[in-house]
């Protein structure tokens, strides 16, 4: 993050009560960068709240947030490429980009691309999240405007839920042909643990898309709903390897 090629920007880090030497290090950035920002959670609040957390501490001069995760790797010039490309496309609530995926000794093992005109991106929040959450720049004015802050009755697809949050609201979202993140895989990750909670919580978002903001799907969108409902009778391990299969089709 500090070796963006952007230099203009805050770098807000809270700690949820890390049990190594994390907090440590932080602290030896921010005595050297100013804008380095370094907070710590009294008690373990988790993913989503943390967020939440470190939102509160964002400056009331801010323009932009972008989330990231403390196990994730951005290019020099992401910063740079989106704050541009907002600037430039006001119309634009969130951008963001393809990313490679990685083992956790570091190694690519495939790559998302992610569909970047309007119209797909539209009808594919219908199935899921349309966007990386960790590789998005998000327009803190349009934020405000559908609730500045995550969901916390969803701690897992949270990123999914604040999608359908600009979609419903008529924000538009968009993507670059560029790969500025590298997301590394644990067995440990929400996902993997905890992917029929995912998995429920994604139907219920989906399902709000029509209930609550009245949008209209498609025959095949339909079609997916159902086949995620069924997979919720099976068990986890066959979720995890359909849930991954169906997600690399669509």
């Amino acid at each position: 993050i500090l070796i963006q090629s952007f230099k203009d920007f805050e770098f807000i880090i809270v700690d949820d009560c890390s049990t190594d030497k994390s907090y440590d290090i932080c602290k030896e950035y921010a005595d050297r960068d100013d804008r380095v920002k370094l907070f710590r959670n009294e008690k373990n609040l988790w993913l989503v709240k943390t967020r939440n957390v470190l939102i509160s501490h964002i400056s009331d001069s801010s323009l932009y947030i972008s989330p990231m995760d403390s196990d994730d790797i951005v290019i020099e010039t992401y910063l740079e490429e989106s704050f541009k490309f907002l600037e430039d496309n006001i119309n634009i609530s969130a951008v963001s980009a393809n990313i490679n995926f990685m083992s956790e000794d570091w190694k690519i093992t495939w790559k998302r691309e992610y569909d970047k005109t309007w119209d797909k991106i539209s009808k594919i929040i219908f199935k899921k999240s349309p966007l990386c959450h960790w590789a998005s720049l998000i327009r803190i004015s349009d934020f405000n405007k559908i609730g500045f802050y995550y969901n916390e009755k969803f701690a897992r697809a949270h990123d999914y839920e604040l999608w359908s949050r600009f979609y419903g609201n008529w924000f538009k979202l968009a993507i670059l042909n560029r790969y500025f993140l590298s997301y590394r895989i644990f067995p440990w990750q929400w996902k993997s643990k905890h992917l029929k909670i995912t998995l429920w919580n994604t139907i219920k978002i989906q399902s709000s898309l029509i209930f609550k903001y009245r949008k209209i799907p498609t025959f095949s969108w339909v079609l997916y709903l159902i086949l995620e409902i069924l997979l919720l009778s099976l068990p986890s391990n066959i979720v995890l390897f359909l849930f991954k299969k169906i997600s690399k089709i669509n």
